[in-house]
């Protein structure tokens, strides 16, 4: 892992032990998601249906820490890439550029 994506991770396992509904309710507030030196990720390609199933899950758990949540039943490469991305665009918390889940979302 890359010591720069230290802050993402951090913030990923918070957003998963947020609230479901907080999470989606700030998704949905965003019109459209540009990253930069990457192509537009709209809204709809975030699955917010099964987002909601896996953040209700995470927030039942409340996982501690990052390894915590990796170890998670059903918590996958998609699950992390959207926190990922959650982490970076709610909490602020850029991931590194060799951090491969930060381009893989889109």
């Amino acid at each position: 892992m890359a010591e720069e994506s230290g802050a993402a991770r951090v913030a990923s396992s918070q957003a998963a032990r947020e609230k479901p509904g907080k999470l989606i309710g700030e998704i949905k507030k965003l019109p459209e998601l540009k990253l930069p030196s990457r192509e537009l990720v709209s809204l709809e390609d975030i699955n917010t249906r099964y987002l909601s199933r896996i953040l209700l899950s995470t927030y039942e758990a409340q996982p501690e820490n990052f390894e915590k949540l990796l170890g998670m039943r059903g918590v996958g490469p998609k699950t992390i890439r959207a926190l990922s991305l959650i982490a970076e665009l709610i909490y602020g918390a850029p991931t590194s550029t060799r951090d491969p889940a930060r381009f893989s979302f889109a």
